[in-house]
């Protein structure tokens, strides 16, 4: 079976995938711009230590977006929207059912904010450093419109399709263009070249069948929201590795004789390497509890 594409460094953003759309940000978190006749549309929105670098990718190609799309709630996938809203004030906000209430929830502000910090200074280290500090606040979404179903955005010339899925995250909504899908985290967490680590975070069911519909699609270039695009061979290995490595985690919960204390601590020390490590550890355990607990949960 075919690797995926190799790691693509942060000199190469932004990155032509074709006529109409184009790769920002750096290699660690990806955005993705989508240009039509009329309306421009930008897909993910990263982090704060990132906004000032992608406002400048946007001015280089002469693009203003007139949508700012969030693909789900979590700190590296929206905490860069203040910025961009405050650059782009005109831009219509674009979010699943479910992303309000969980960035309101009490608990979501401080480790929002505290990964942000984080994450922005792990950037500053890999010598990409932000031109502001972290956010504050949590991002303000009074103003945004609701993505309940599948919807289409006509951007004049090319459609943007947007449509909800389940699995990793409150409110997760992928994109579509064309022979393109942009995943988000719905595929895993890749290490080029190493593979992929299993998301499902809020079921495991629901991210097989997430994984199983943009199987379906049989897409030429597969975009996740790190570590740069899967194109052809690598996007067709790519969607299968993800759902191989899902199945085999189930697999391995299930069977195990370990605690669930010892098997997080030997989870941690097998995923806490290269591209993980620009999210705190507290955050990395974290997800890997959730993910026994969905495991657990299928084979119930």
């Amino acid at each position: 079976m075919p690797e995926p594409d190799p790691k693509i460094e942060s000199s190469s953003y932004p990155m032509p995938l074709s006529s109409r759309v184009t790769v920002l940000g750096n290699h660690y978190i990806n955005l993705f711009l989508v240009q039509g006749d009329q309306k421009t549309a930008l897909f993910e929105a990263g982090i704060s230590g990132m906004v000032d670098t992608v406002i400048r990718q946007l001015k280089h190609l002469n693009a203003v977006p007139d949508y700012l799309i969030i693909s789900h709630p979590h700190s590296d996938h929206i905490t860069g929207l203040p910025g961009l809203m405050e650059r782009f004030p005109r831009a219509q906000i674009l979010v699943g059912t479910g992303t309000r209430e969980f960035i309101t929830h009490p608990k979501a502000g401080p480790l929002m904010r505290a990964e942000d910090e984080f994450m922005s200074q792990g950037l500053a280290d890999r010598g990409l450093p932000p031109q502001r500090p972290p956010i504050s606040t949590i991002p303000d979404l009074s103003n945004a419109r609701e993505v309940a179903d599948t919807f289409v955005l006509d951007l004049g010339g090319i459609d943007l399709e947007l449509f909800p899925v389940t699995g990793h995250s409150p409110g997760n909504i992928l994109g579509r263009v064309k022979e393109m899908v942009f995943c988000s985290d719905s595929v895993g967490f890749h290490f080029p070249g190493k593979g992929f680590w299993p998301l499902f975070f809020t079921g495991a069911k629901e991210y097989l069948n997430t994984l199983a519909q943009i199987q379906a699609m049989a897409p030429a270039i597969v975009c996740p929201g790190h570590q740069g695009p899967l194109k052809h061979a690598a996007a067709t290995a790519g969607i299968q590795a993800g759902i191989d490595t899902a199945r085999r985690f189930i697999d391995r919960v299930t069977r195990t004789s370990l605690t669930d204390r010892e098997l997080e601590a030997q989870l941690f020390t097998e995923s806490y390497r290269d591209e993980f490590t620009l999210y705190t550890k507290e955050n990395i355990t974290n997800c890997n509890r959730l993910l026994i607990k969905r495991a657990r949960q299928i084979a119930a």
